[in-house]
């Protein structure tokens, strides 16, 4: 049979080369100068094909019925998947052997339709250039291919594959909140597969020599000082009299209690349900309380001034944990006298405190542990400075074995680094006095075991890289390290002892600061207000570093995810962001915020994120589900939303009377990343709110260990800390 010319169909797009790529591109780079004929053509004929977005309707007709004319020859080659060809194309984005009775996830292979792939490992250049990290230019296949994607996020490493591929098949499948570990560890809580137990057995030994065993702990403690207080003495470093309880209303929707909660008291979450009015009293039936025997059980603290850090103390896998809690200074009515200063670059010292609260745990199947609803929380220790407020608290992370130091019937909780509005950065080294009743130690440090800071400006936040370095940012832009070992001596405002390290990052202020440990601690990522976040190597911090696109705004926290191999913030547009290392330039969305987040906490043991936001709003979510398959629909949970009304038409030693109420009990819901989505349109413009100081959310900090790593502290404005497990 003869097909007469006419009626053979023709694309009708055009086969001509790109005069963009063929002539402006290879003249102004010089790597792929270098390159063979064949490899510069092969990457022009891939680039011209791929970078067309005009959408040619013929076309897209004969390629669908190419298409349909393969799909019939057998269902080898349909692009629908068997769930064995599923679970191998799951298992070869990683290139690693995956046991083949392993099925892929239900959910992932519900919503995702996929065909394999295989990464295959970049051939060398002949030029003798070397690409380390990120994808060759020269061998980029077409666009939308999955291995250029993989590639671009984790690098073709094949440690950094295998990490992706352990942490994808553990988490991938919460999609909001942290599973508790199943008998076998495959599934819920686990430490990340890049800190593996050998290496935390070496750090938790030959990291803490210098403390036990070379004199570090005797030459922290002769430079530390402190003096025993009475309670009315350290009550003025907590909050003002006129503030004596908080005014809350709390309990199931509809039905909300009234509760007035006294300063350095706690609150049961349970009490609330329990004594909520029900509808069936009018009929004189008893309230069914079926539904609060079922409800987690958590707790609400009173801790005076509104929140400014929250931190739980690791190391620590027994029955009782600690948190460390950090206030604001309460605002002052005084408007005479000269103009006022920047607070943020003027060194302020006057009484504050720090709050270490102890929860006891109750033991559970699968080595789990459950906030014990029994056992009340105890407020154990408040330390008195007179150095400002602690804007910045950070616990050593390095796992560590709580050894004897010397010291007879006392506890060690940690070594606590903080930034004080003094402009100093210090370290504490904290114990508690053994005793067995629950009581309540009051002292005031007079001296810190380590105190340093830079020439001519302020210290503004700090993070631990080892057992003994801290690096420290400052007012001025500049970096600062110090060690704490081999121990400096004691340390006065006319000699400090020198930053090892000193360099500028930013023109201005460094607001926040993180490092990629434990997978690469040399990474460090810093946020300033001039809009920029970079991302440095510290093995030559002045010449390896790249700068992400400018932000309005600086994020006010910024931390490193370790499950996405990225750094995660909340950016001014209300969207959670992912900064890939291999990816800085390119952040990913992978949720949205229902007002500015002021407050980030990302998973010690697991994949979730847990957010605060200015509108009181608390919920989590998991960036790994995002990251991995673009095409799924990022969800979040919201856990409840803390609110603060004015109420009294007055106001106490400069803080604001109200009244609070918290509600709960909120479905989960997709999270829109598109740009425009979740705006807030009045009469044609995106406007935005300003809410009250006391019912914004100002901290949050989840559980460090497996056992506790569903543990969430909660800081808000109004003084409040809410304490609970969120662990499915």
């Amino acid at each position: 049979m003869q097909v007469s010319p006419e009626s053979v169909r023709k694309s009708g797009r055009a086969r001509q080369p790109n005069r963009k790529y063929a002539n402006e591109t290879f003249t102004s780079l010089e790597a792929i100068d270098s390159a063979s004929e064949h490899e510069v053509l092969s990457w022009q004929e891939a680039e011209q094909h791929s970078d067309s977005d005009e959408f040619d309707e013929e076309h897209a007709l004969e390629e669908a019925n190419e298409q349909e004319d393969v799909s019939s020859a057998g269902s080898d080659a349909s692009g629908t998947l068997t769930p064995h060809e599923r679970s191998d194309s799951a298992a070869s984005a990683a290139d690693i052997d995956i046991d083949s009775t392993q099925e892929t996830p239900i959910l992932l292979r519900q919503s995702i339709r996929y065909r394999p792939y295989v990464l295959r490992r970049r051939p060398k250049r002949s030029d003798g250039v070397h690409v380390r990290g990120i994808t060759d230019p020269v061998h980029i296949p077409p666009k939308g291919v999955k291995p250029d994607y993989i590639y671009s996020l984790f690098g073709d490493a094949t440690r950094d594959l295998v990490h992706m591929a352990r942490s994808r098949d553990q988490w991938c499948r919460e999609a909001t909140l942290p599973r508790r570990p199943n008998e076998t560890g495959t599934e819920g809580m686990h430490h990340f597969f890049s800190h593996p137990e050998e290496k935390r057995q070496l750090e938790t030994t030959r990291g803490w020599e210098w403390y036990y065993d070379h004199g570090g702990h005797q030459h922290l403690s002769k430079s530390q000082a402190s003096v025993s207080l009475g309670a009315d003495e350290a009550f003025a470093h907590l909050a003002p009299s006129e503030e004596s309880s908080r005014t809350i209303f709390m309990g199931p929707y509809g039905r909300q209690a009234r509760f007035d909660l006294p300063i350095l008291k706690h609150l049961a979450l349970s009490e609330a349900w329990d004594q909520a009015p029900s509808p069936n009293l009018a009929e004189n039936k008893a309230p069914d309380r079926s539904r609060s025997r079922k409800r987690q059980d958590g707790w609400l603290l009173n801790v005076g001034r509104g929140a400014r850090c929250v931190e739980w103390a690791p190391n620590h896998a027994g029955d009782t944990q600690y948190l460390a809690v950090s206030t604001f200074r309460p605002k002052s009515n005084d408007t005479s006298g000269p103009t006022k200063v920047s607070p943020a670059f003027t060194a302020q010292s006057f009484p504050s405190s720090i709050q270490i609260w102890s929860f006891s745990s109750r033991k559970a199947p699968q080595r789990r542990s459950l906030l014990d609803a029994d056992l009340s929380p105890c407020l154990r220790l408040v330390m008195c400075t007179d150095w400002g407020d602690a804007k910045h608290l950070r616990w050593c992370p390095m796992p560590r074995d709580l050894r004897k130091d010397g010291q007879e019937g006392t506890i060690t909780i940690g070594l606590l680094a903080g930034v004080w509005s003094d402009g100093y950065v210090r370290v504490l080294d904290v114990h508690l006095d053994q005793c067995e009743a629950q009581q309540t130690s009051f002292v005031k440090f007079t001296s810190a075991a380590f105190t340093a800071k830079p020439l001519s400006t302020l210290c503004t936040c700090v993070i631990w890289l080892s057992p003994t370095d801290l690096a420290v940012g400052c007012a001025n832009g500049y970096l600062a390290l110090w060690s704490i070992h081999p121990y400096p001596g004691p340390s006065s405002s006319a000699s400090l002892p020198r930053p090892d390290l000193y360099t500028p990052f930013h023109d201005s202020y460094i607001s926040s600061l993180s490092s990629a440990y434990p997978l690469l601690p040399h990474l460090l990522a810093t946020a300033s207000p001039s809009g920029h976040l970079r991302l440095t190597s510290l093995l030559s911090p002045q010449t390896d570093y790249v700068l992400a696109p400018r932000l309005r705004h600086p994020p006010s926290h910024i931390h490193f995810s370790e499950p996405c191999q990225a750094f995660i913030a909340a950016d001014e547009a209300e969207t959670l962001r992912l900064w890939p290392i291999r990816r800085f330039f390119g952040p990913i969305s992978v949720a949205r915020c229902p007002s500015q987040g002021l407050a980030l906490g990302v998973g010690r043991v697991h994949g979730s994120v847990i957010v605060g936001c200015e509108d009181g709003t608390v919920f989590v979510t998991s960036p790994m589900r995002k990251l991995l398959f673009p095409k799924l629909t990022s969800w979040q949970c919201p856990v409840f939303k803390h609110e603060f009304a004015r109420w009294g038409g007055g106001e106490g030693n400069g803080n604001p009377r109200g009244r609070i109420r918290i509600t709960e009990g909120y479905k989960a819901q997709e999270a829109p990343v598109l740009r425009g989505t979740g705006k807030r349109v009045v009469e044609g413009m995106v406007v935005a709110t300003i809410y009250e100081d006391e019912g914004q959310v100002r901290c949050v900090s989840w559980g460090t260990e497996v056992n506790i790593g569903g543990w969430v502290a909660v800081g808000m404005g109004s003084g409040l800390v809410r304490v609970e497990d969120l662990a499915i």
